[in-house]
């Protein structure tokens, strides 16, 4: 429920400026953590029970109390900042993640508007509940907020004498007669009242406050003189150099930051003990890459390069500290700093400047492969695009929007993707907002790059066959993140790569984060994918079959039973799988589980195998590619509902195989809120009619005598799947959703 929250939360939007100017992006809001209290008639009424909710107009409040066994005693209040209204819906408490986590009762003050809470509705909400003695249920209270919020928390502190606040990057008013250093944010600054309404100057709302904690960067100098203008005995100043005014977000990586606001509002870190907190951004890549380039910009070249070479010498793998070192070394001396790797790249990019020059007057062409098996939807089409762009997803455009438009910016229809059985990418659109880098050269564009095995095999190959009728090999294969986090497509890229080598692929894979204006683009059609796709075009099915038979000899018995058994819990499956393995091995059958095997040997197995036995899953996907033709297959269903249609169409045109499925689900059972069957869920078999209908369908003999577990044994086989969850299971009701897709 809260595994995204810190993370996602601490998230600050920086100074407007000629941002301003631009027309904000419509946000993808994510679900909110908690399901929202039915809004109280009154604050007595939202008094008088647990959790609540108040309307107040420009300002909610949603009360959130502490779980049994929590820090009932203390309250975190906390207030907006320009870019945590409405990221979740319905919108929710900033840092309600948190709280969830070092369980303590949070109250959310809700921004309808970035307005800086300059309302009367945000006074008279937290009067109302002063006087109605709510703050006063707690030991302490904390007051807490970045930027906008840091200010609404400074200055509305008055209004609840004796909290604490934590103010990070704080302003302390937008108005132009007190503060003529700050042009950060024009609009607030001009919309919002800051003469008439009271509190408009957090300086002076600061001596009922028990204690102050203000978190700057003192080397940002409009967040200095803010911190400059608050004064008083309660003021403790944490100065965290060269973090940025943004520094939560900046930071949002590292976990440094949400144990010291833990810390903080647990009220078990005094000064010496946040001194000490905060000396280990040392160890953090950011602030190094911070303390570099002020170094650099204060002219400290001789300095500067000392710091970077001693970086080097503890983090060898960052070559850039060296490259960095060398520069600044020889500014020190009077030298020119250009390398030889930077006059390389400056040729590059000139080459690739005339390069693109001479593409602009040429034209996109089209090739269609064809084969004599080729039907709809296959259409056998490559498109080579000149100057084409790939967009990624990003926050400011439709969700899931990405894909590739021509260089005129329309959408190139043959990149549109499926990420589900009926969901597909819809065009993005470029926006001012977007960082257009040139990428030089010929490239094949793959797609989404989906870190799950099956999803892997099903979507991030099925661009792929094109490799075979090209005729320039491309430079590189460009694929775009899913769900846009660059950083997990990159790691899962690394993984796959022993895939790719046995595709006999050596091209850098790559993807990216902004958008890419490719020289030369090469777009092939989806042949592969979810529904009608699932019979892979011609092209498509001899690209993988070839290229993965030729990777490993058959190897292994004739009859494999495909096992999920030794997989975390979280991928689901089975409730007593063990029993399915120990008696096909007494049948004969050689229990394979993959995951503990590389590539190969699993090519090697289904290559040998005439027969196979599994539970749904990624497994069979891959042996439809290589396993004899006319084989058996008999999938045994692991959950009531799953996309058995999609494993025999793959079948049947690959392997020219009819999967014999097999339904003996008794029960679904699902782990805390869930409310369908899908790829998490465990599968309760009847193991009596399973071998019934193996013995049946000429799997085992009509003789077998299984050995089966009794009701009572198999019930408490749930008991290990709820070990390693961590979470209770219970059985999936009538009526409830079953899912057919994994996710």
């Amino acid at each position: 429920m809260t595994g995204e929250g810190d993370l996602d939360e601490l998230e600050e939007g920086g100074p407007a400026g000629a941002a301003a100017k631009r027309k904000p992006a419509k946000k993808r809001a994510r679900p909110a953590f908690l399901p929202r209290p039915e809004p109280s008639p009154s604050v007595a009424a939202a008094m008088a029970g647990g959790s609540f909710f108040l309307q107040g107009g420009l300002v909610d409040a949603w009360y959130n109390e502490a779980a049994p066994g929590g820090h009932s005693d203390i309250l975190l209040v906390t207030f907006d900042n320009a870019t945590s209204i409405h990221t979740h819906d319905p919108h929710q408490p900033w840092l309600l993640g948190r709280a969830l986590k070092i369980n303590v009762p949070i109250l959310g003050l809700l921004a309808a508007e970035r307005d800086w809470y300059r309302n009367a509705d945000a006074q008279k909400m937290l009067s109302a509940l002063q006087e109605a003695g709510f703050f006063q249920r707690f030991r302490r209270v904390v007051f807490i907020g970045t930027s906008m919020g840091a200010y609404a928390a400074l200055a509305l502190s008055v209004l609840v004498p004796g909290v604490e606040v934590v103010a990070f990057s704080p302003q302390s008013t937008l108005a132009p007669d007190l503060v003529p250093f700050e042009e950060r944010y024009p609009g607030p600054t001009r919309a919002c009242d800051w003469q008439d309404l009271p509190l408009r100057d957090a300086a002076e709302s600061l001596a009922p406050a028990a204690r102050i904690w203000l978190i700057y960067d003192p080397f940002n100098r409009t967040d200095r003189l803010h911190a400059n203008r608050l004064k008083g005995d309660n003021i403790e100043r944490v100065h965290f150099n060269f973090a940025g005014h943004r520094m939560l977000r900046e930071f949002r990586q590292s976990e440094m930051l949400n144990e010291l606001i833990t810390g903080l509002v647990l009220g078990v870190m005094d000064r010496a003990a946040v001194n000490r907190h905060l000396r280990q951004r040392r160890e953090i890549e950011v602030w190094q890459n911070a303390l570099l380039r002020k170094g650099e910009a204060l002219g400290h070249s001789a300095l500067t390069a000392r710091a970077a070479r001693r970086l080097f010498a503890i983090y060898p793998e960052r070559r850039e500290l060296r490259k960095l070192a060398w520069k600044l070394e020889r500014m020190a001396r009077g030298e020119p700093t250009e390398s030889r790797d930077e006059r390389r790249v400056r040729r590059e990019k000139k080459a690739a400047a005339r390069r693109l020059q001479a593409w602009q007057d040429g034209s996109d062409t089209s090739l269609n492969v064809s084969h004599p098996d080729l039907r709809p939807p296959f259409t056998g089409e490559i498109r080579t695009l000149s100057n084409a762009l790939i967009l990624p997803e990003r926050d400011h455009d439709t969700p899931l929007a990405s894909g590739v438009l021509h260089a005129d910016g329309s959408w190139c229809e043959l990149s549109e993707a499926w990420i589900r059985a009926r969901k597909s990418t819809p065009a993005p659109v470029l926006s001012d907002r977007d960082e257009i880098r040139d990428l030089p050269g010929t490239h094949l564009y793959g797609g989404h790059f989906r870190g799950h095995f099956g999803h892997f095999l099903v979507e991030s190959t099925a661009r792929l066959w094109a490799l075979d009728h090209l005729g320039e090999q491309p430079e590189s294969i460009l694929y775009l993140p899913y769900r846009g986090d660059v950083a997990a497509i990159e790691k899962a890229i690394r993984g796959q790569a022993p895939f790719f080598r046995l595709l006999g692929i050596d091209l850098p894979v790559r993807t990216f984060g902004e958008v890419q204006r490719v020289e030369r683009l090469i777009v092939p059609e989806l042949g592969f994918g979810w529904l009608e796709r699932y019979a892979g075009s011609p092209a498509y099915r001899d690209f993988m079959q070839s290229r993965l038979s030729a990777a490993a000899p058959a190897e292994g018995g004739e009859m494999l039973y495909v096992s999920r058994a030794r997989l975390p819990a979280i991928k689901g499956g089975i409730l007593g799988e063990r029993v399915i393995e120990e008696n096909l091995a007494r049948a004969g059958y050689e229990i394979f589980h993959p995951e503990r095997h590389p590539l190969e040997v699993q090519i090697a197995r289904y290559k040998a195998a005439g027969v196979i036995v599994a539970l749904d899953g990624s497994a069979l996907h891959l042996a439809a590619y290589v396993m004899p033709k006319a084989g058996r297959v008999a999938m045994i269903l692991r959950r009531s509902s799953a996309n058995t249609a999609d494993y025999d169409l793959q079948f049947r045109n690959f392997a020219d195989v009819t999967p014999d499925v097999i339904n003996v689900i008794v029960n679904d059972w699902v782990a805390g809120e869930a409310a369908r069957a899908d790829f998490r869920s465990v599968g309760e078999v009847d193991f009596a009619a399973l071998f019934d209908r193996l013995k049946a369908l000429n799997y085992l003999p009509a003789d077998f005598r299984p050995e089966l577990p009794g009701e009572g044994e198999v019930r408490a086989m749930l008991e290990p799947f709820q070990g390693r969850r961590g979470d209770s299971f219970r059985p999936l009701m009538r009526g409830e959703k079953h899912g057919d897709e994994e996710d």
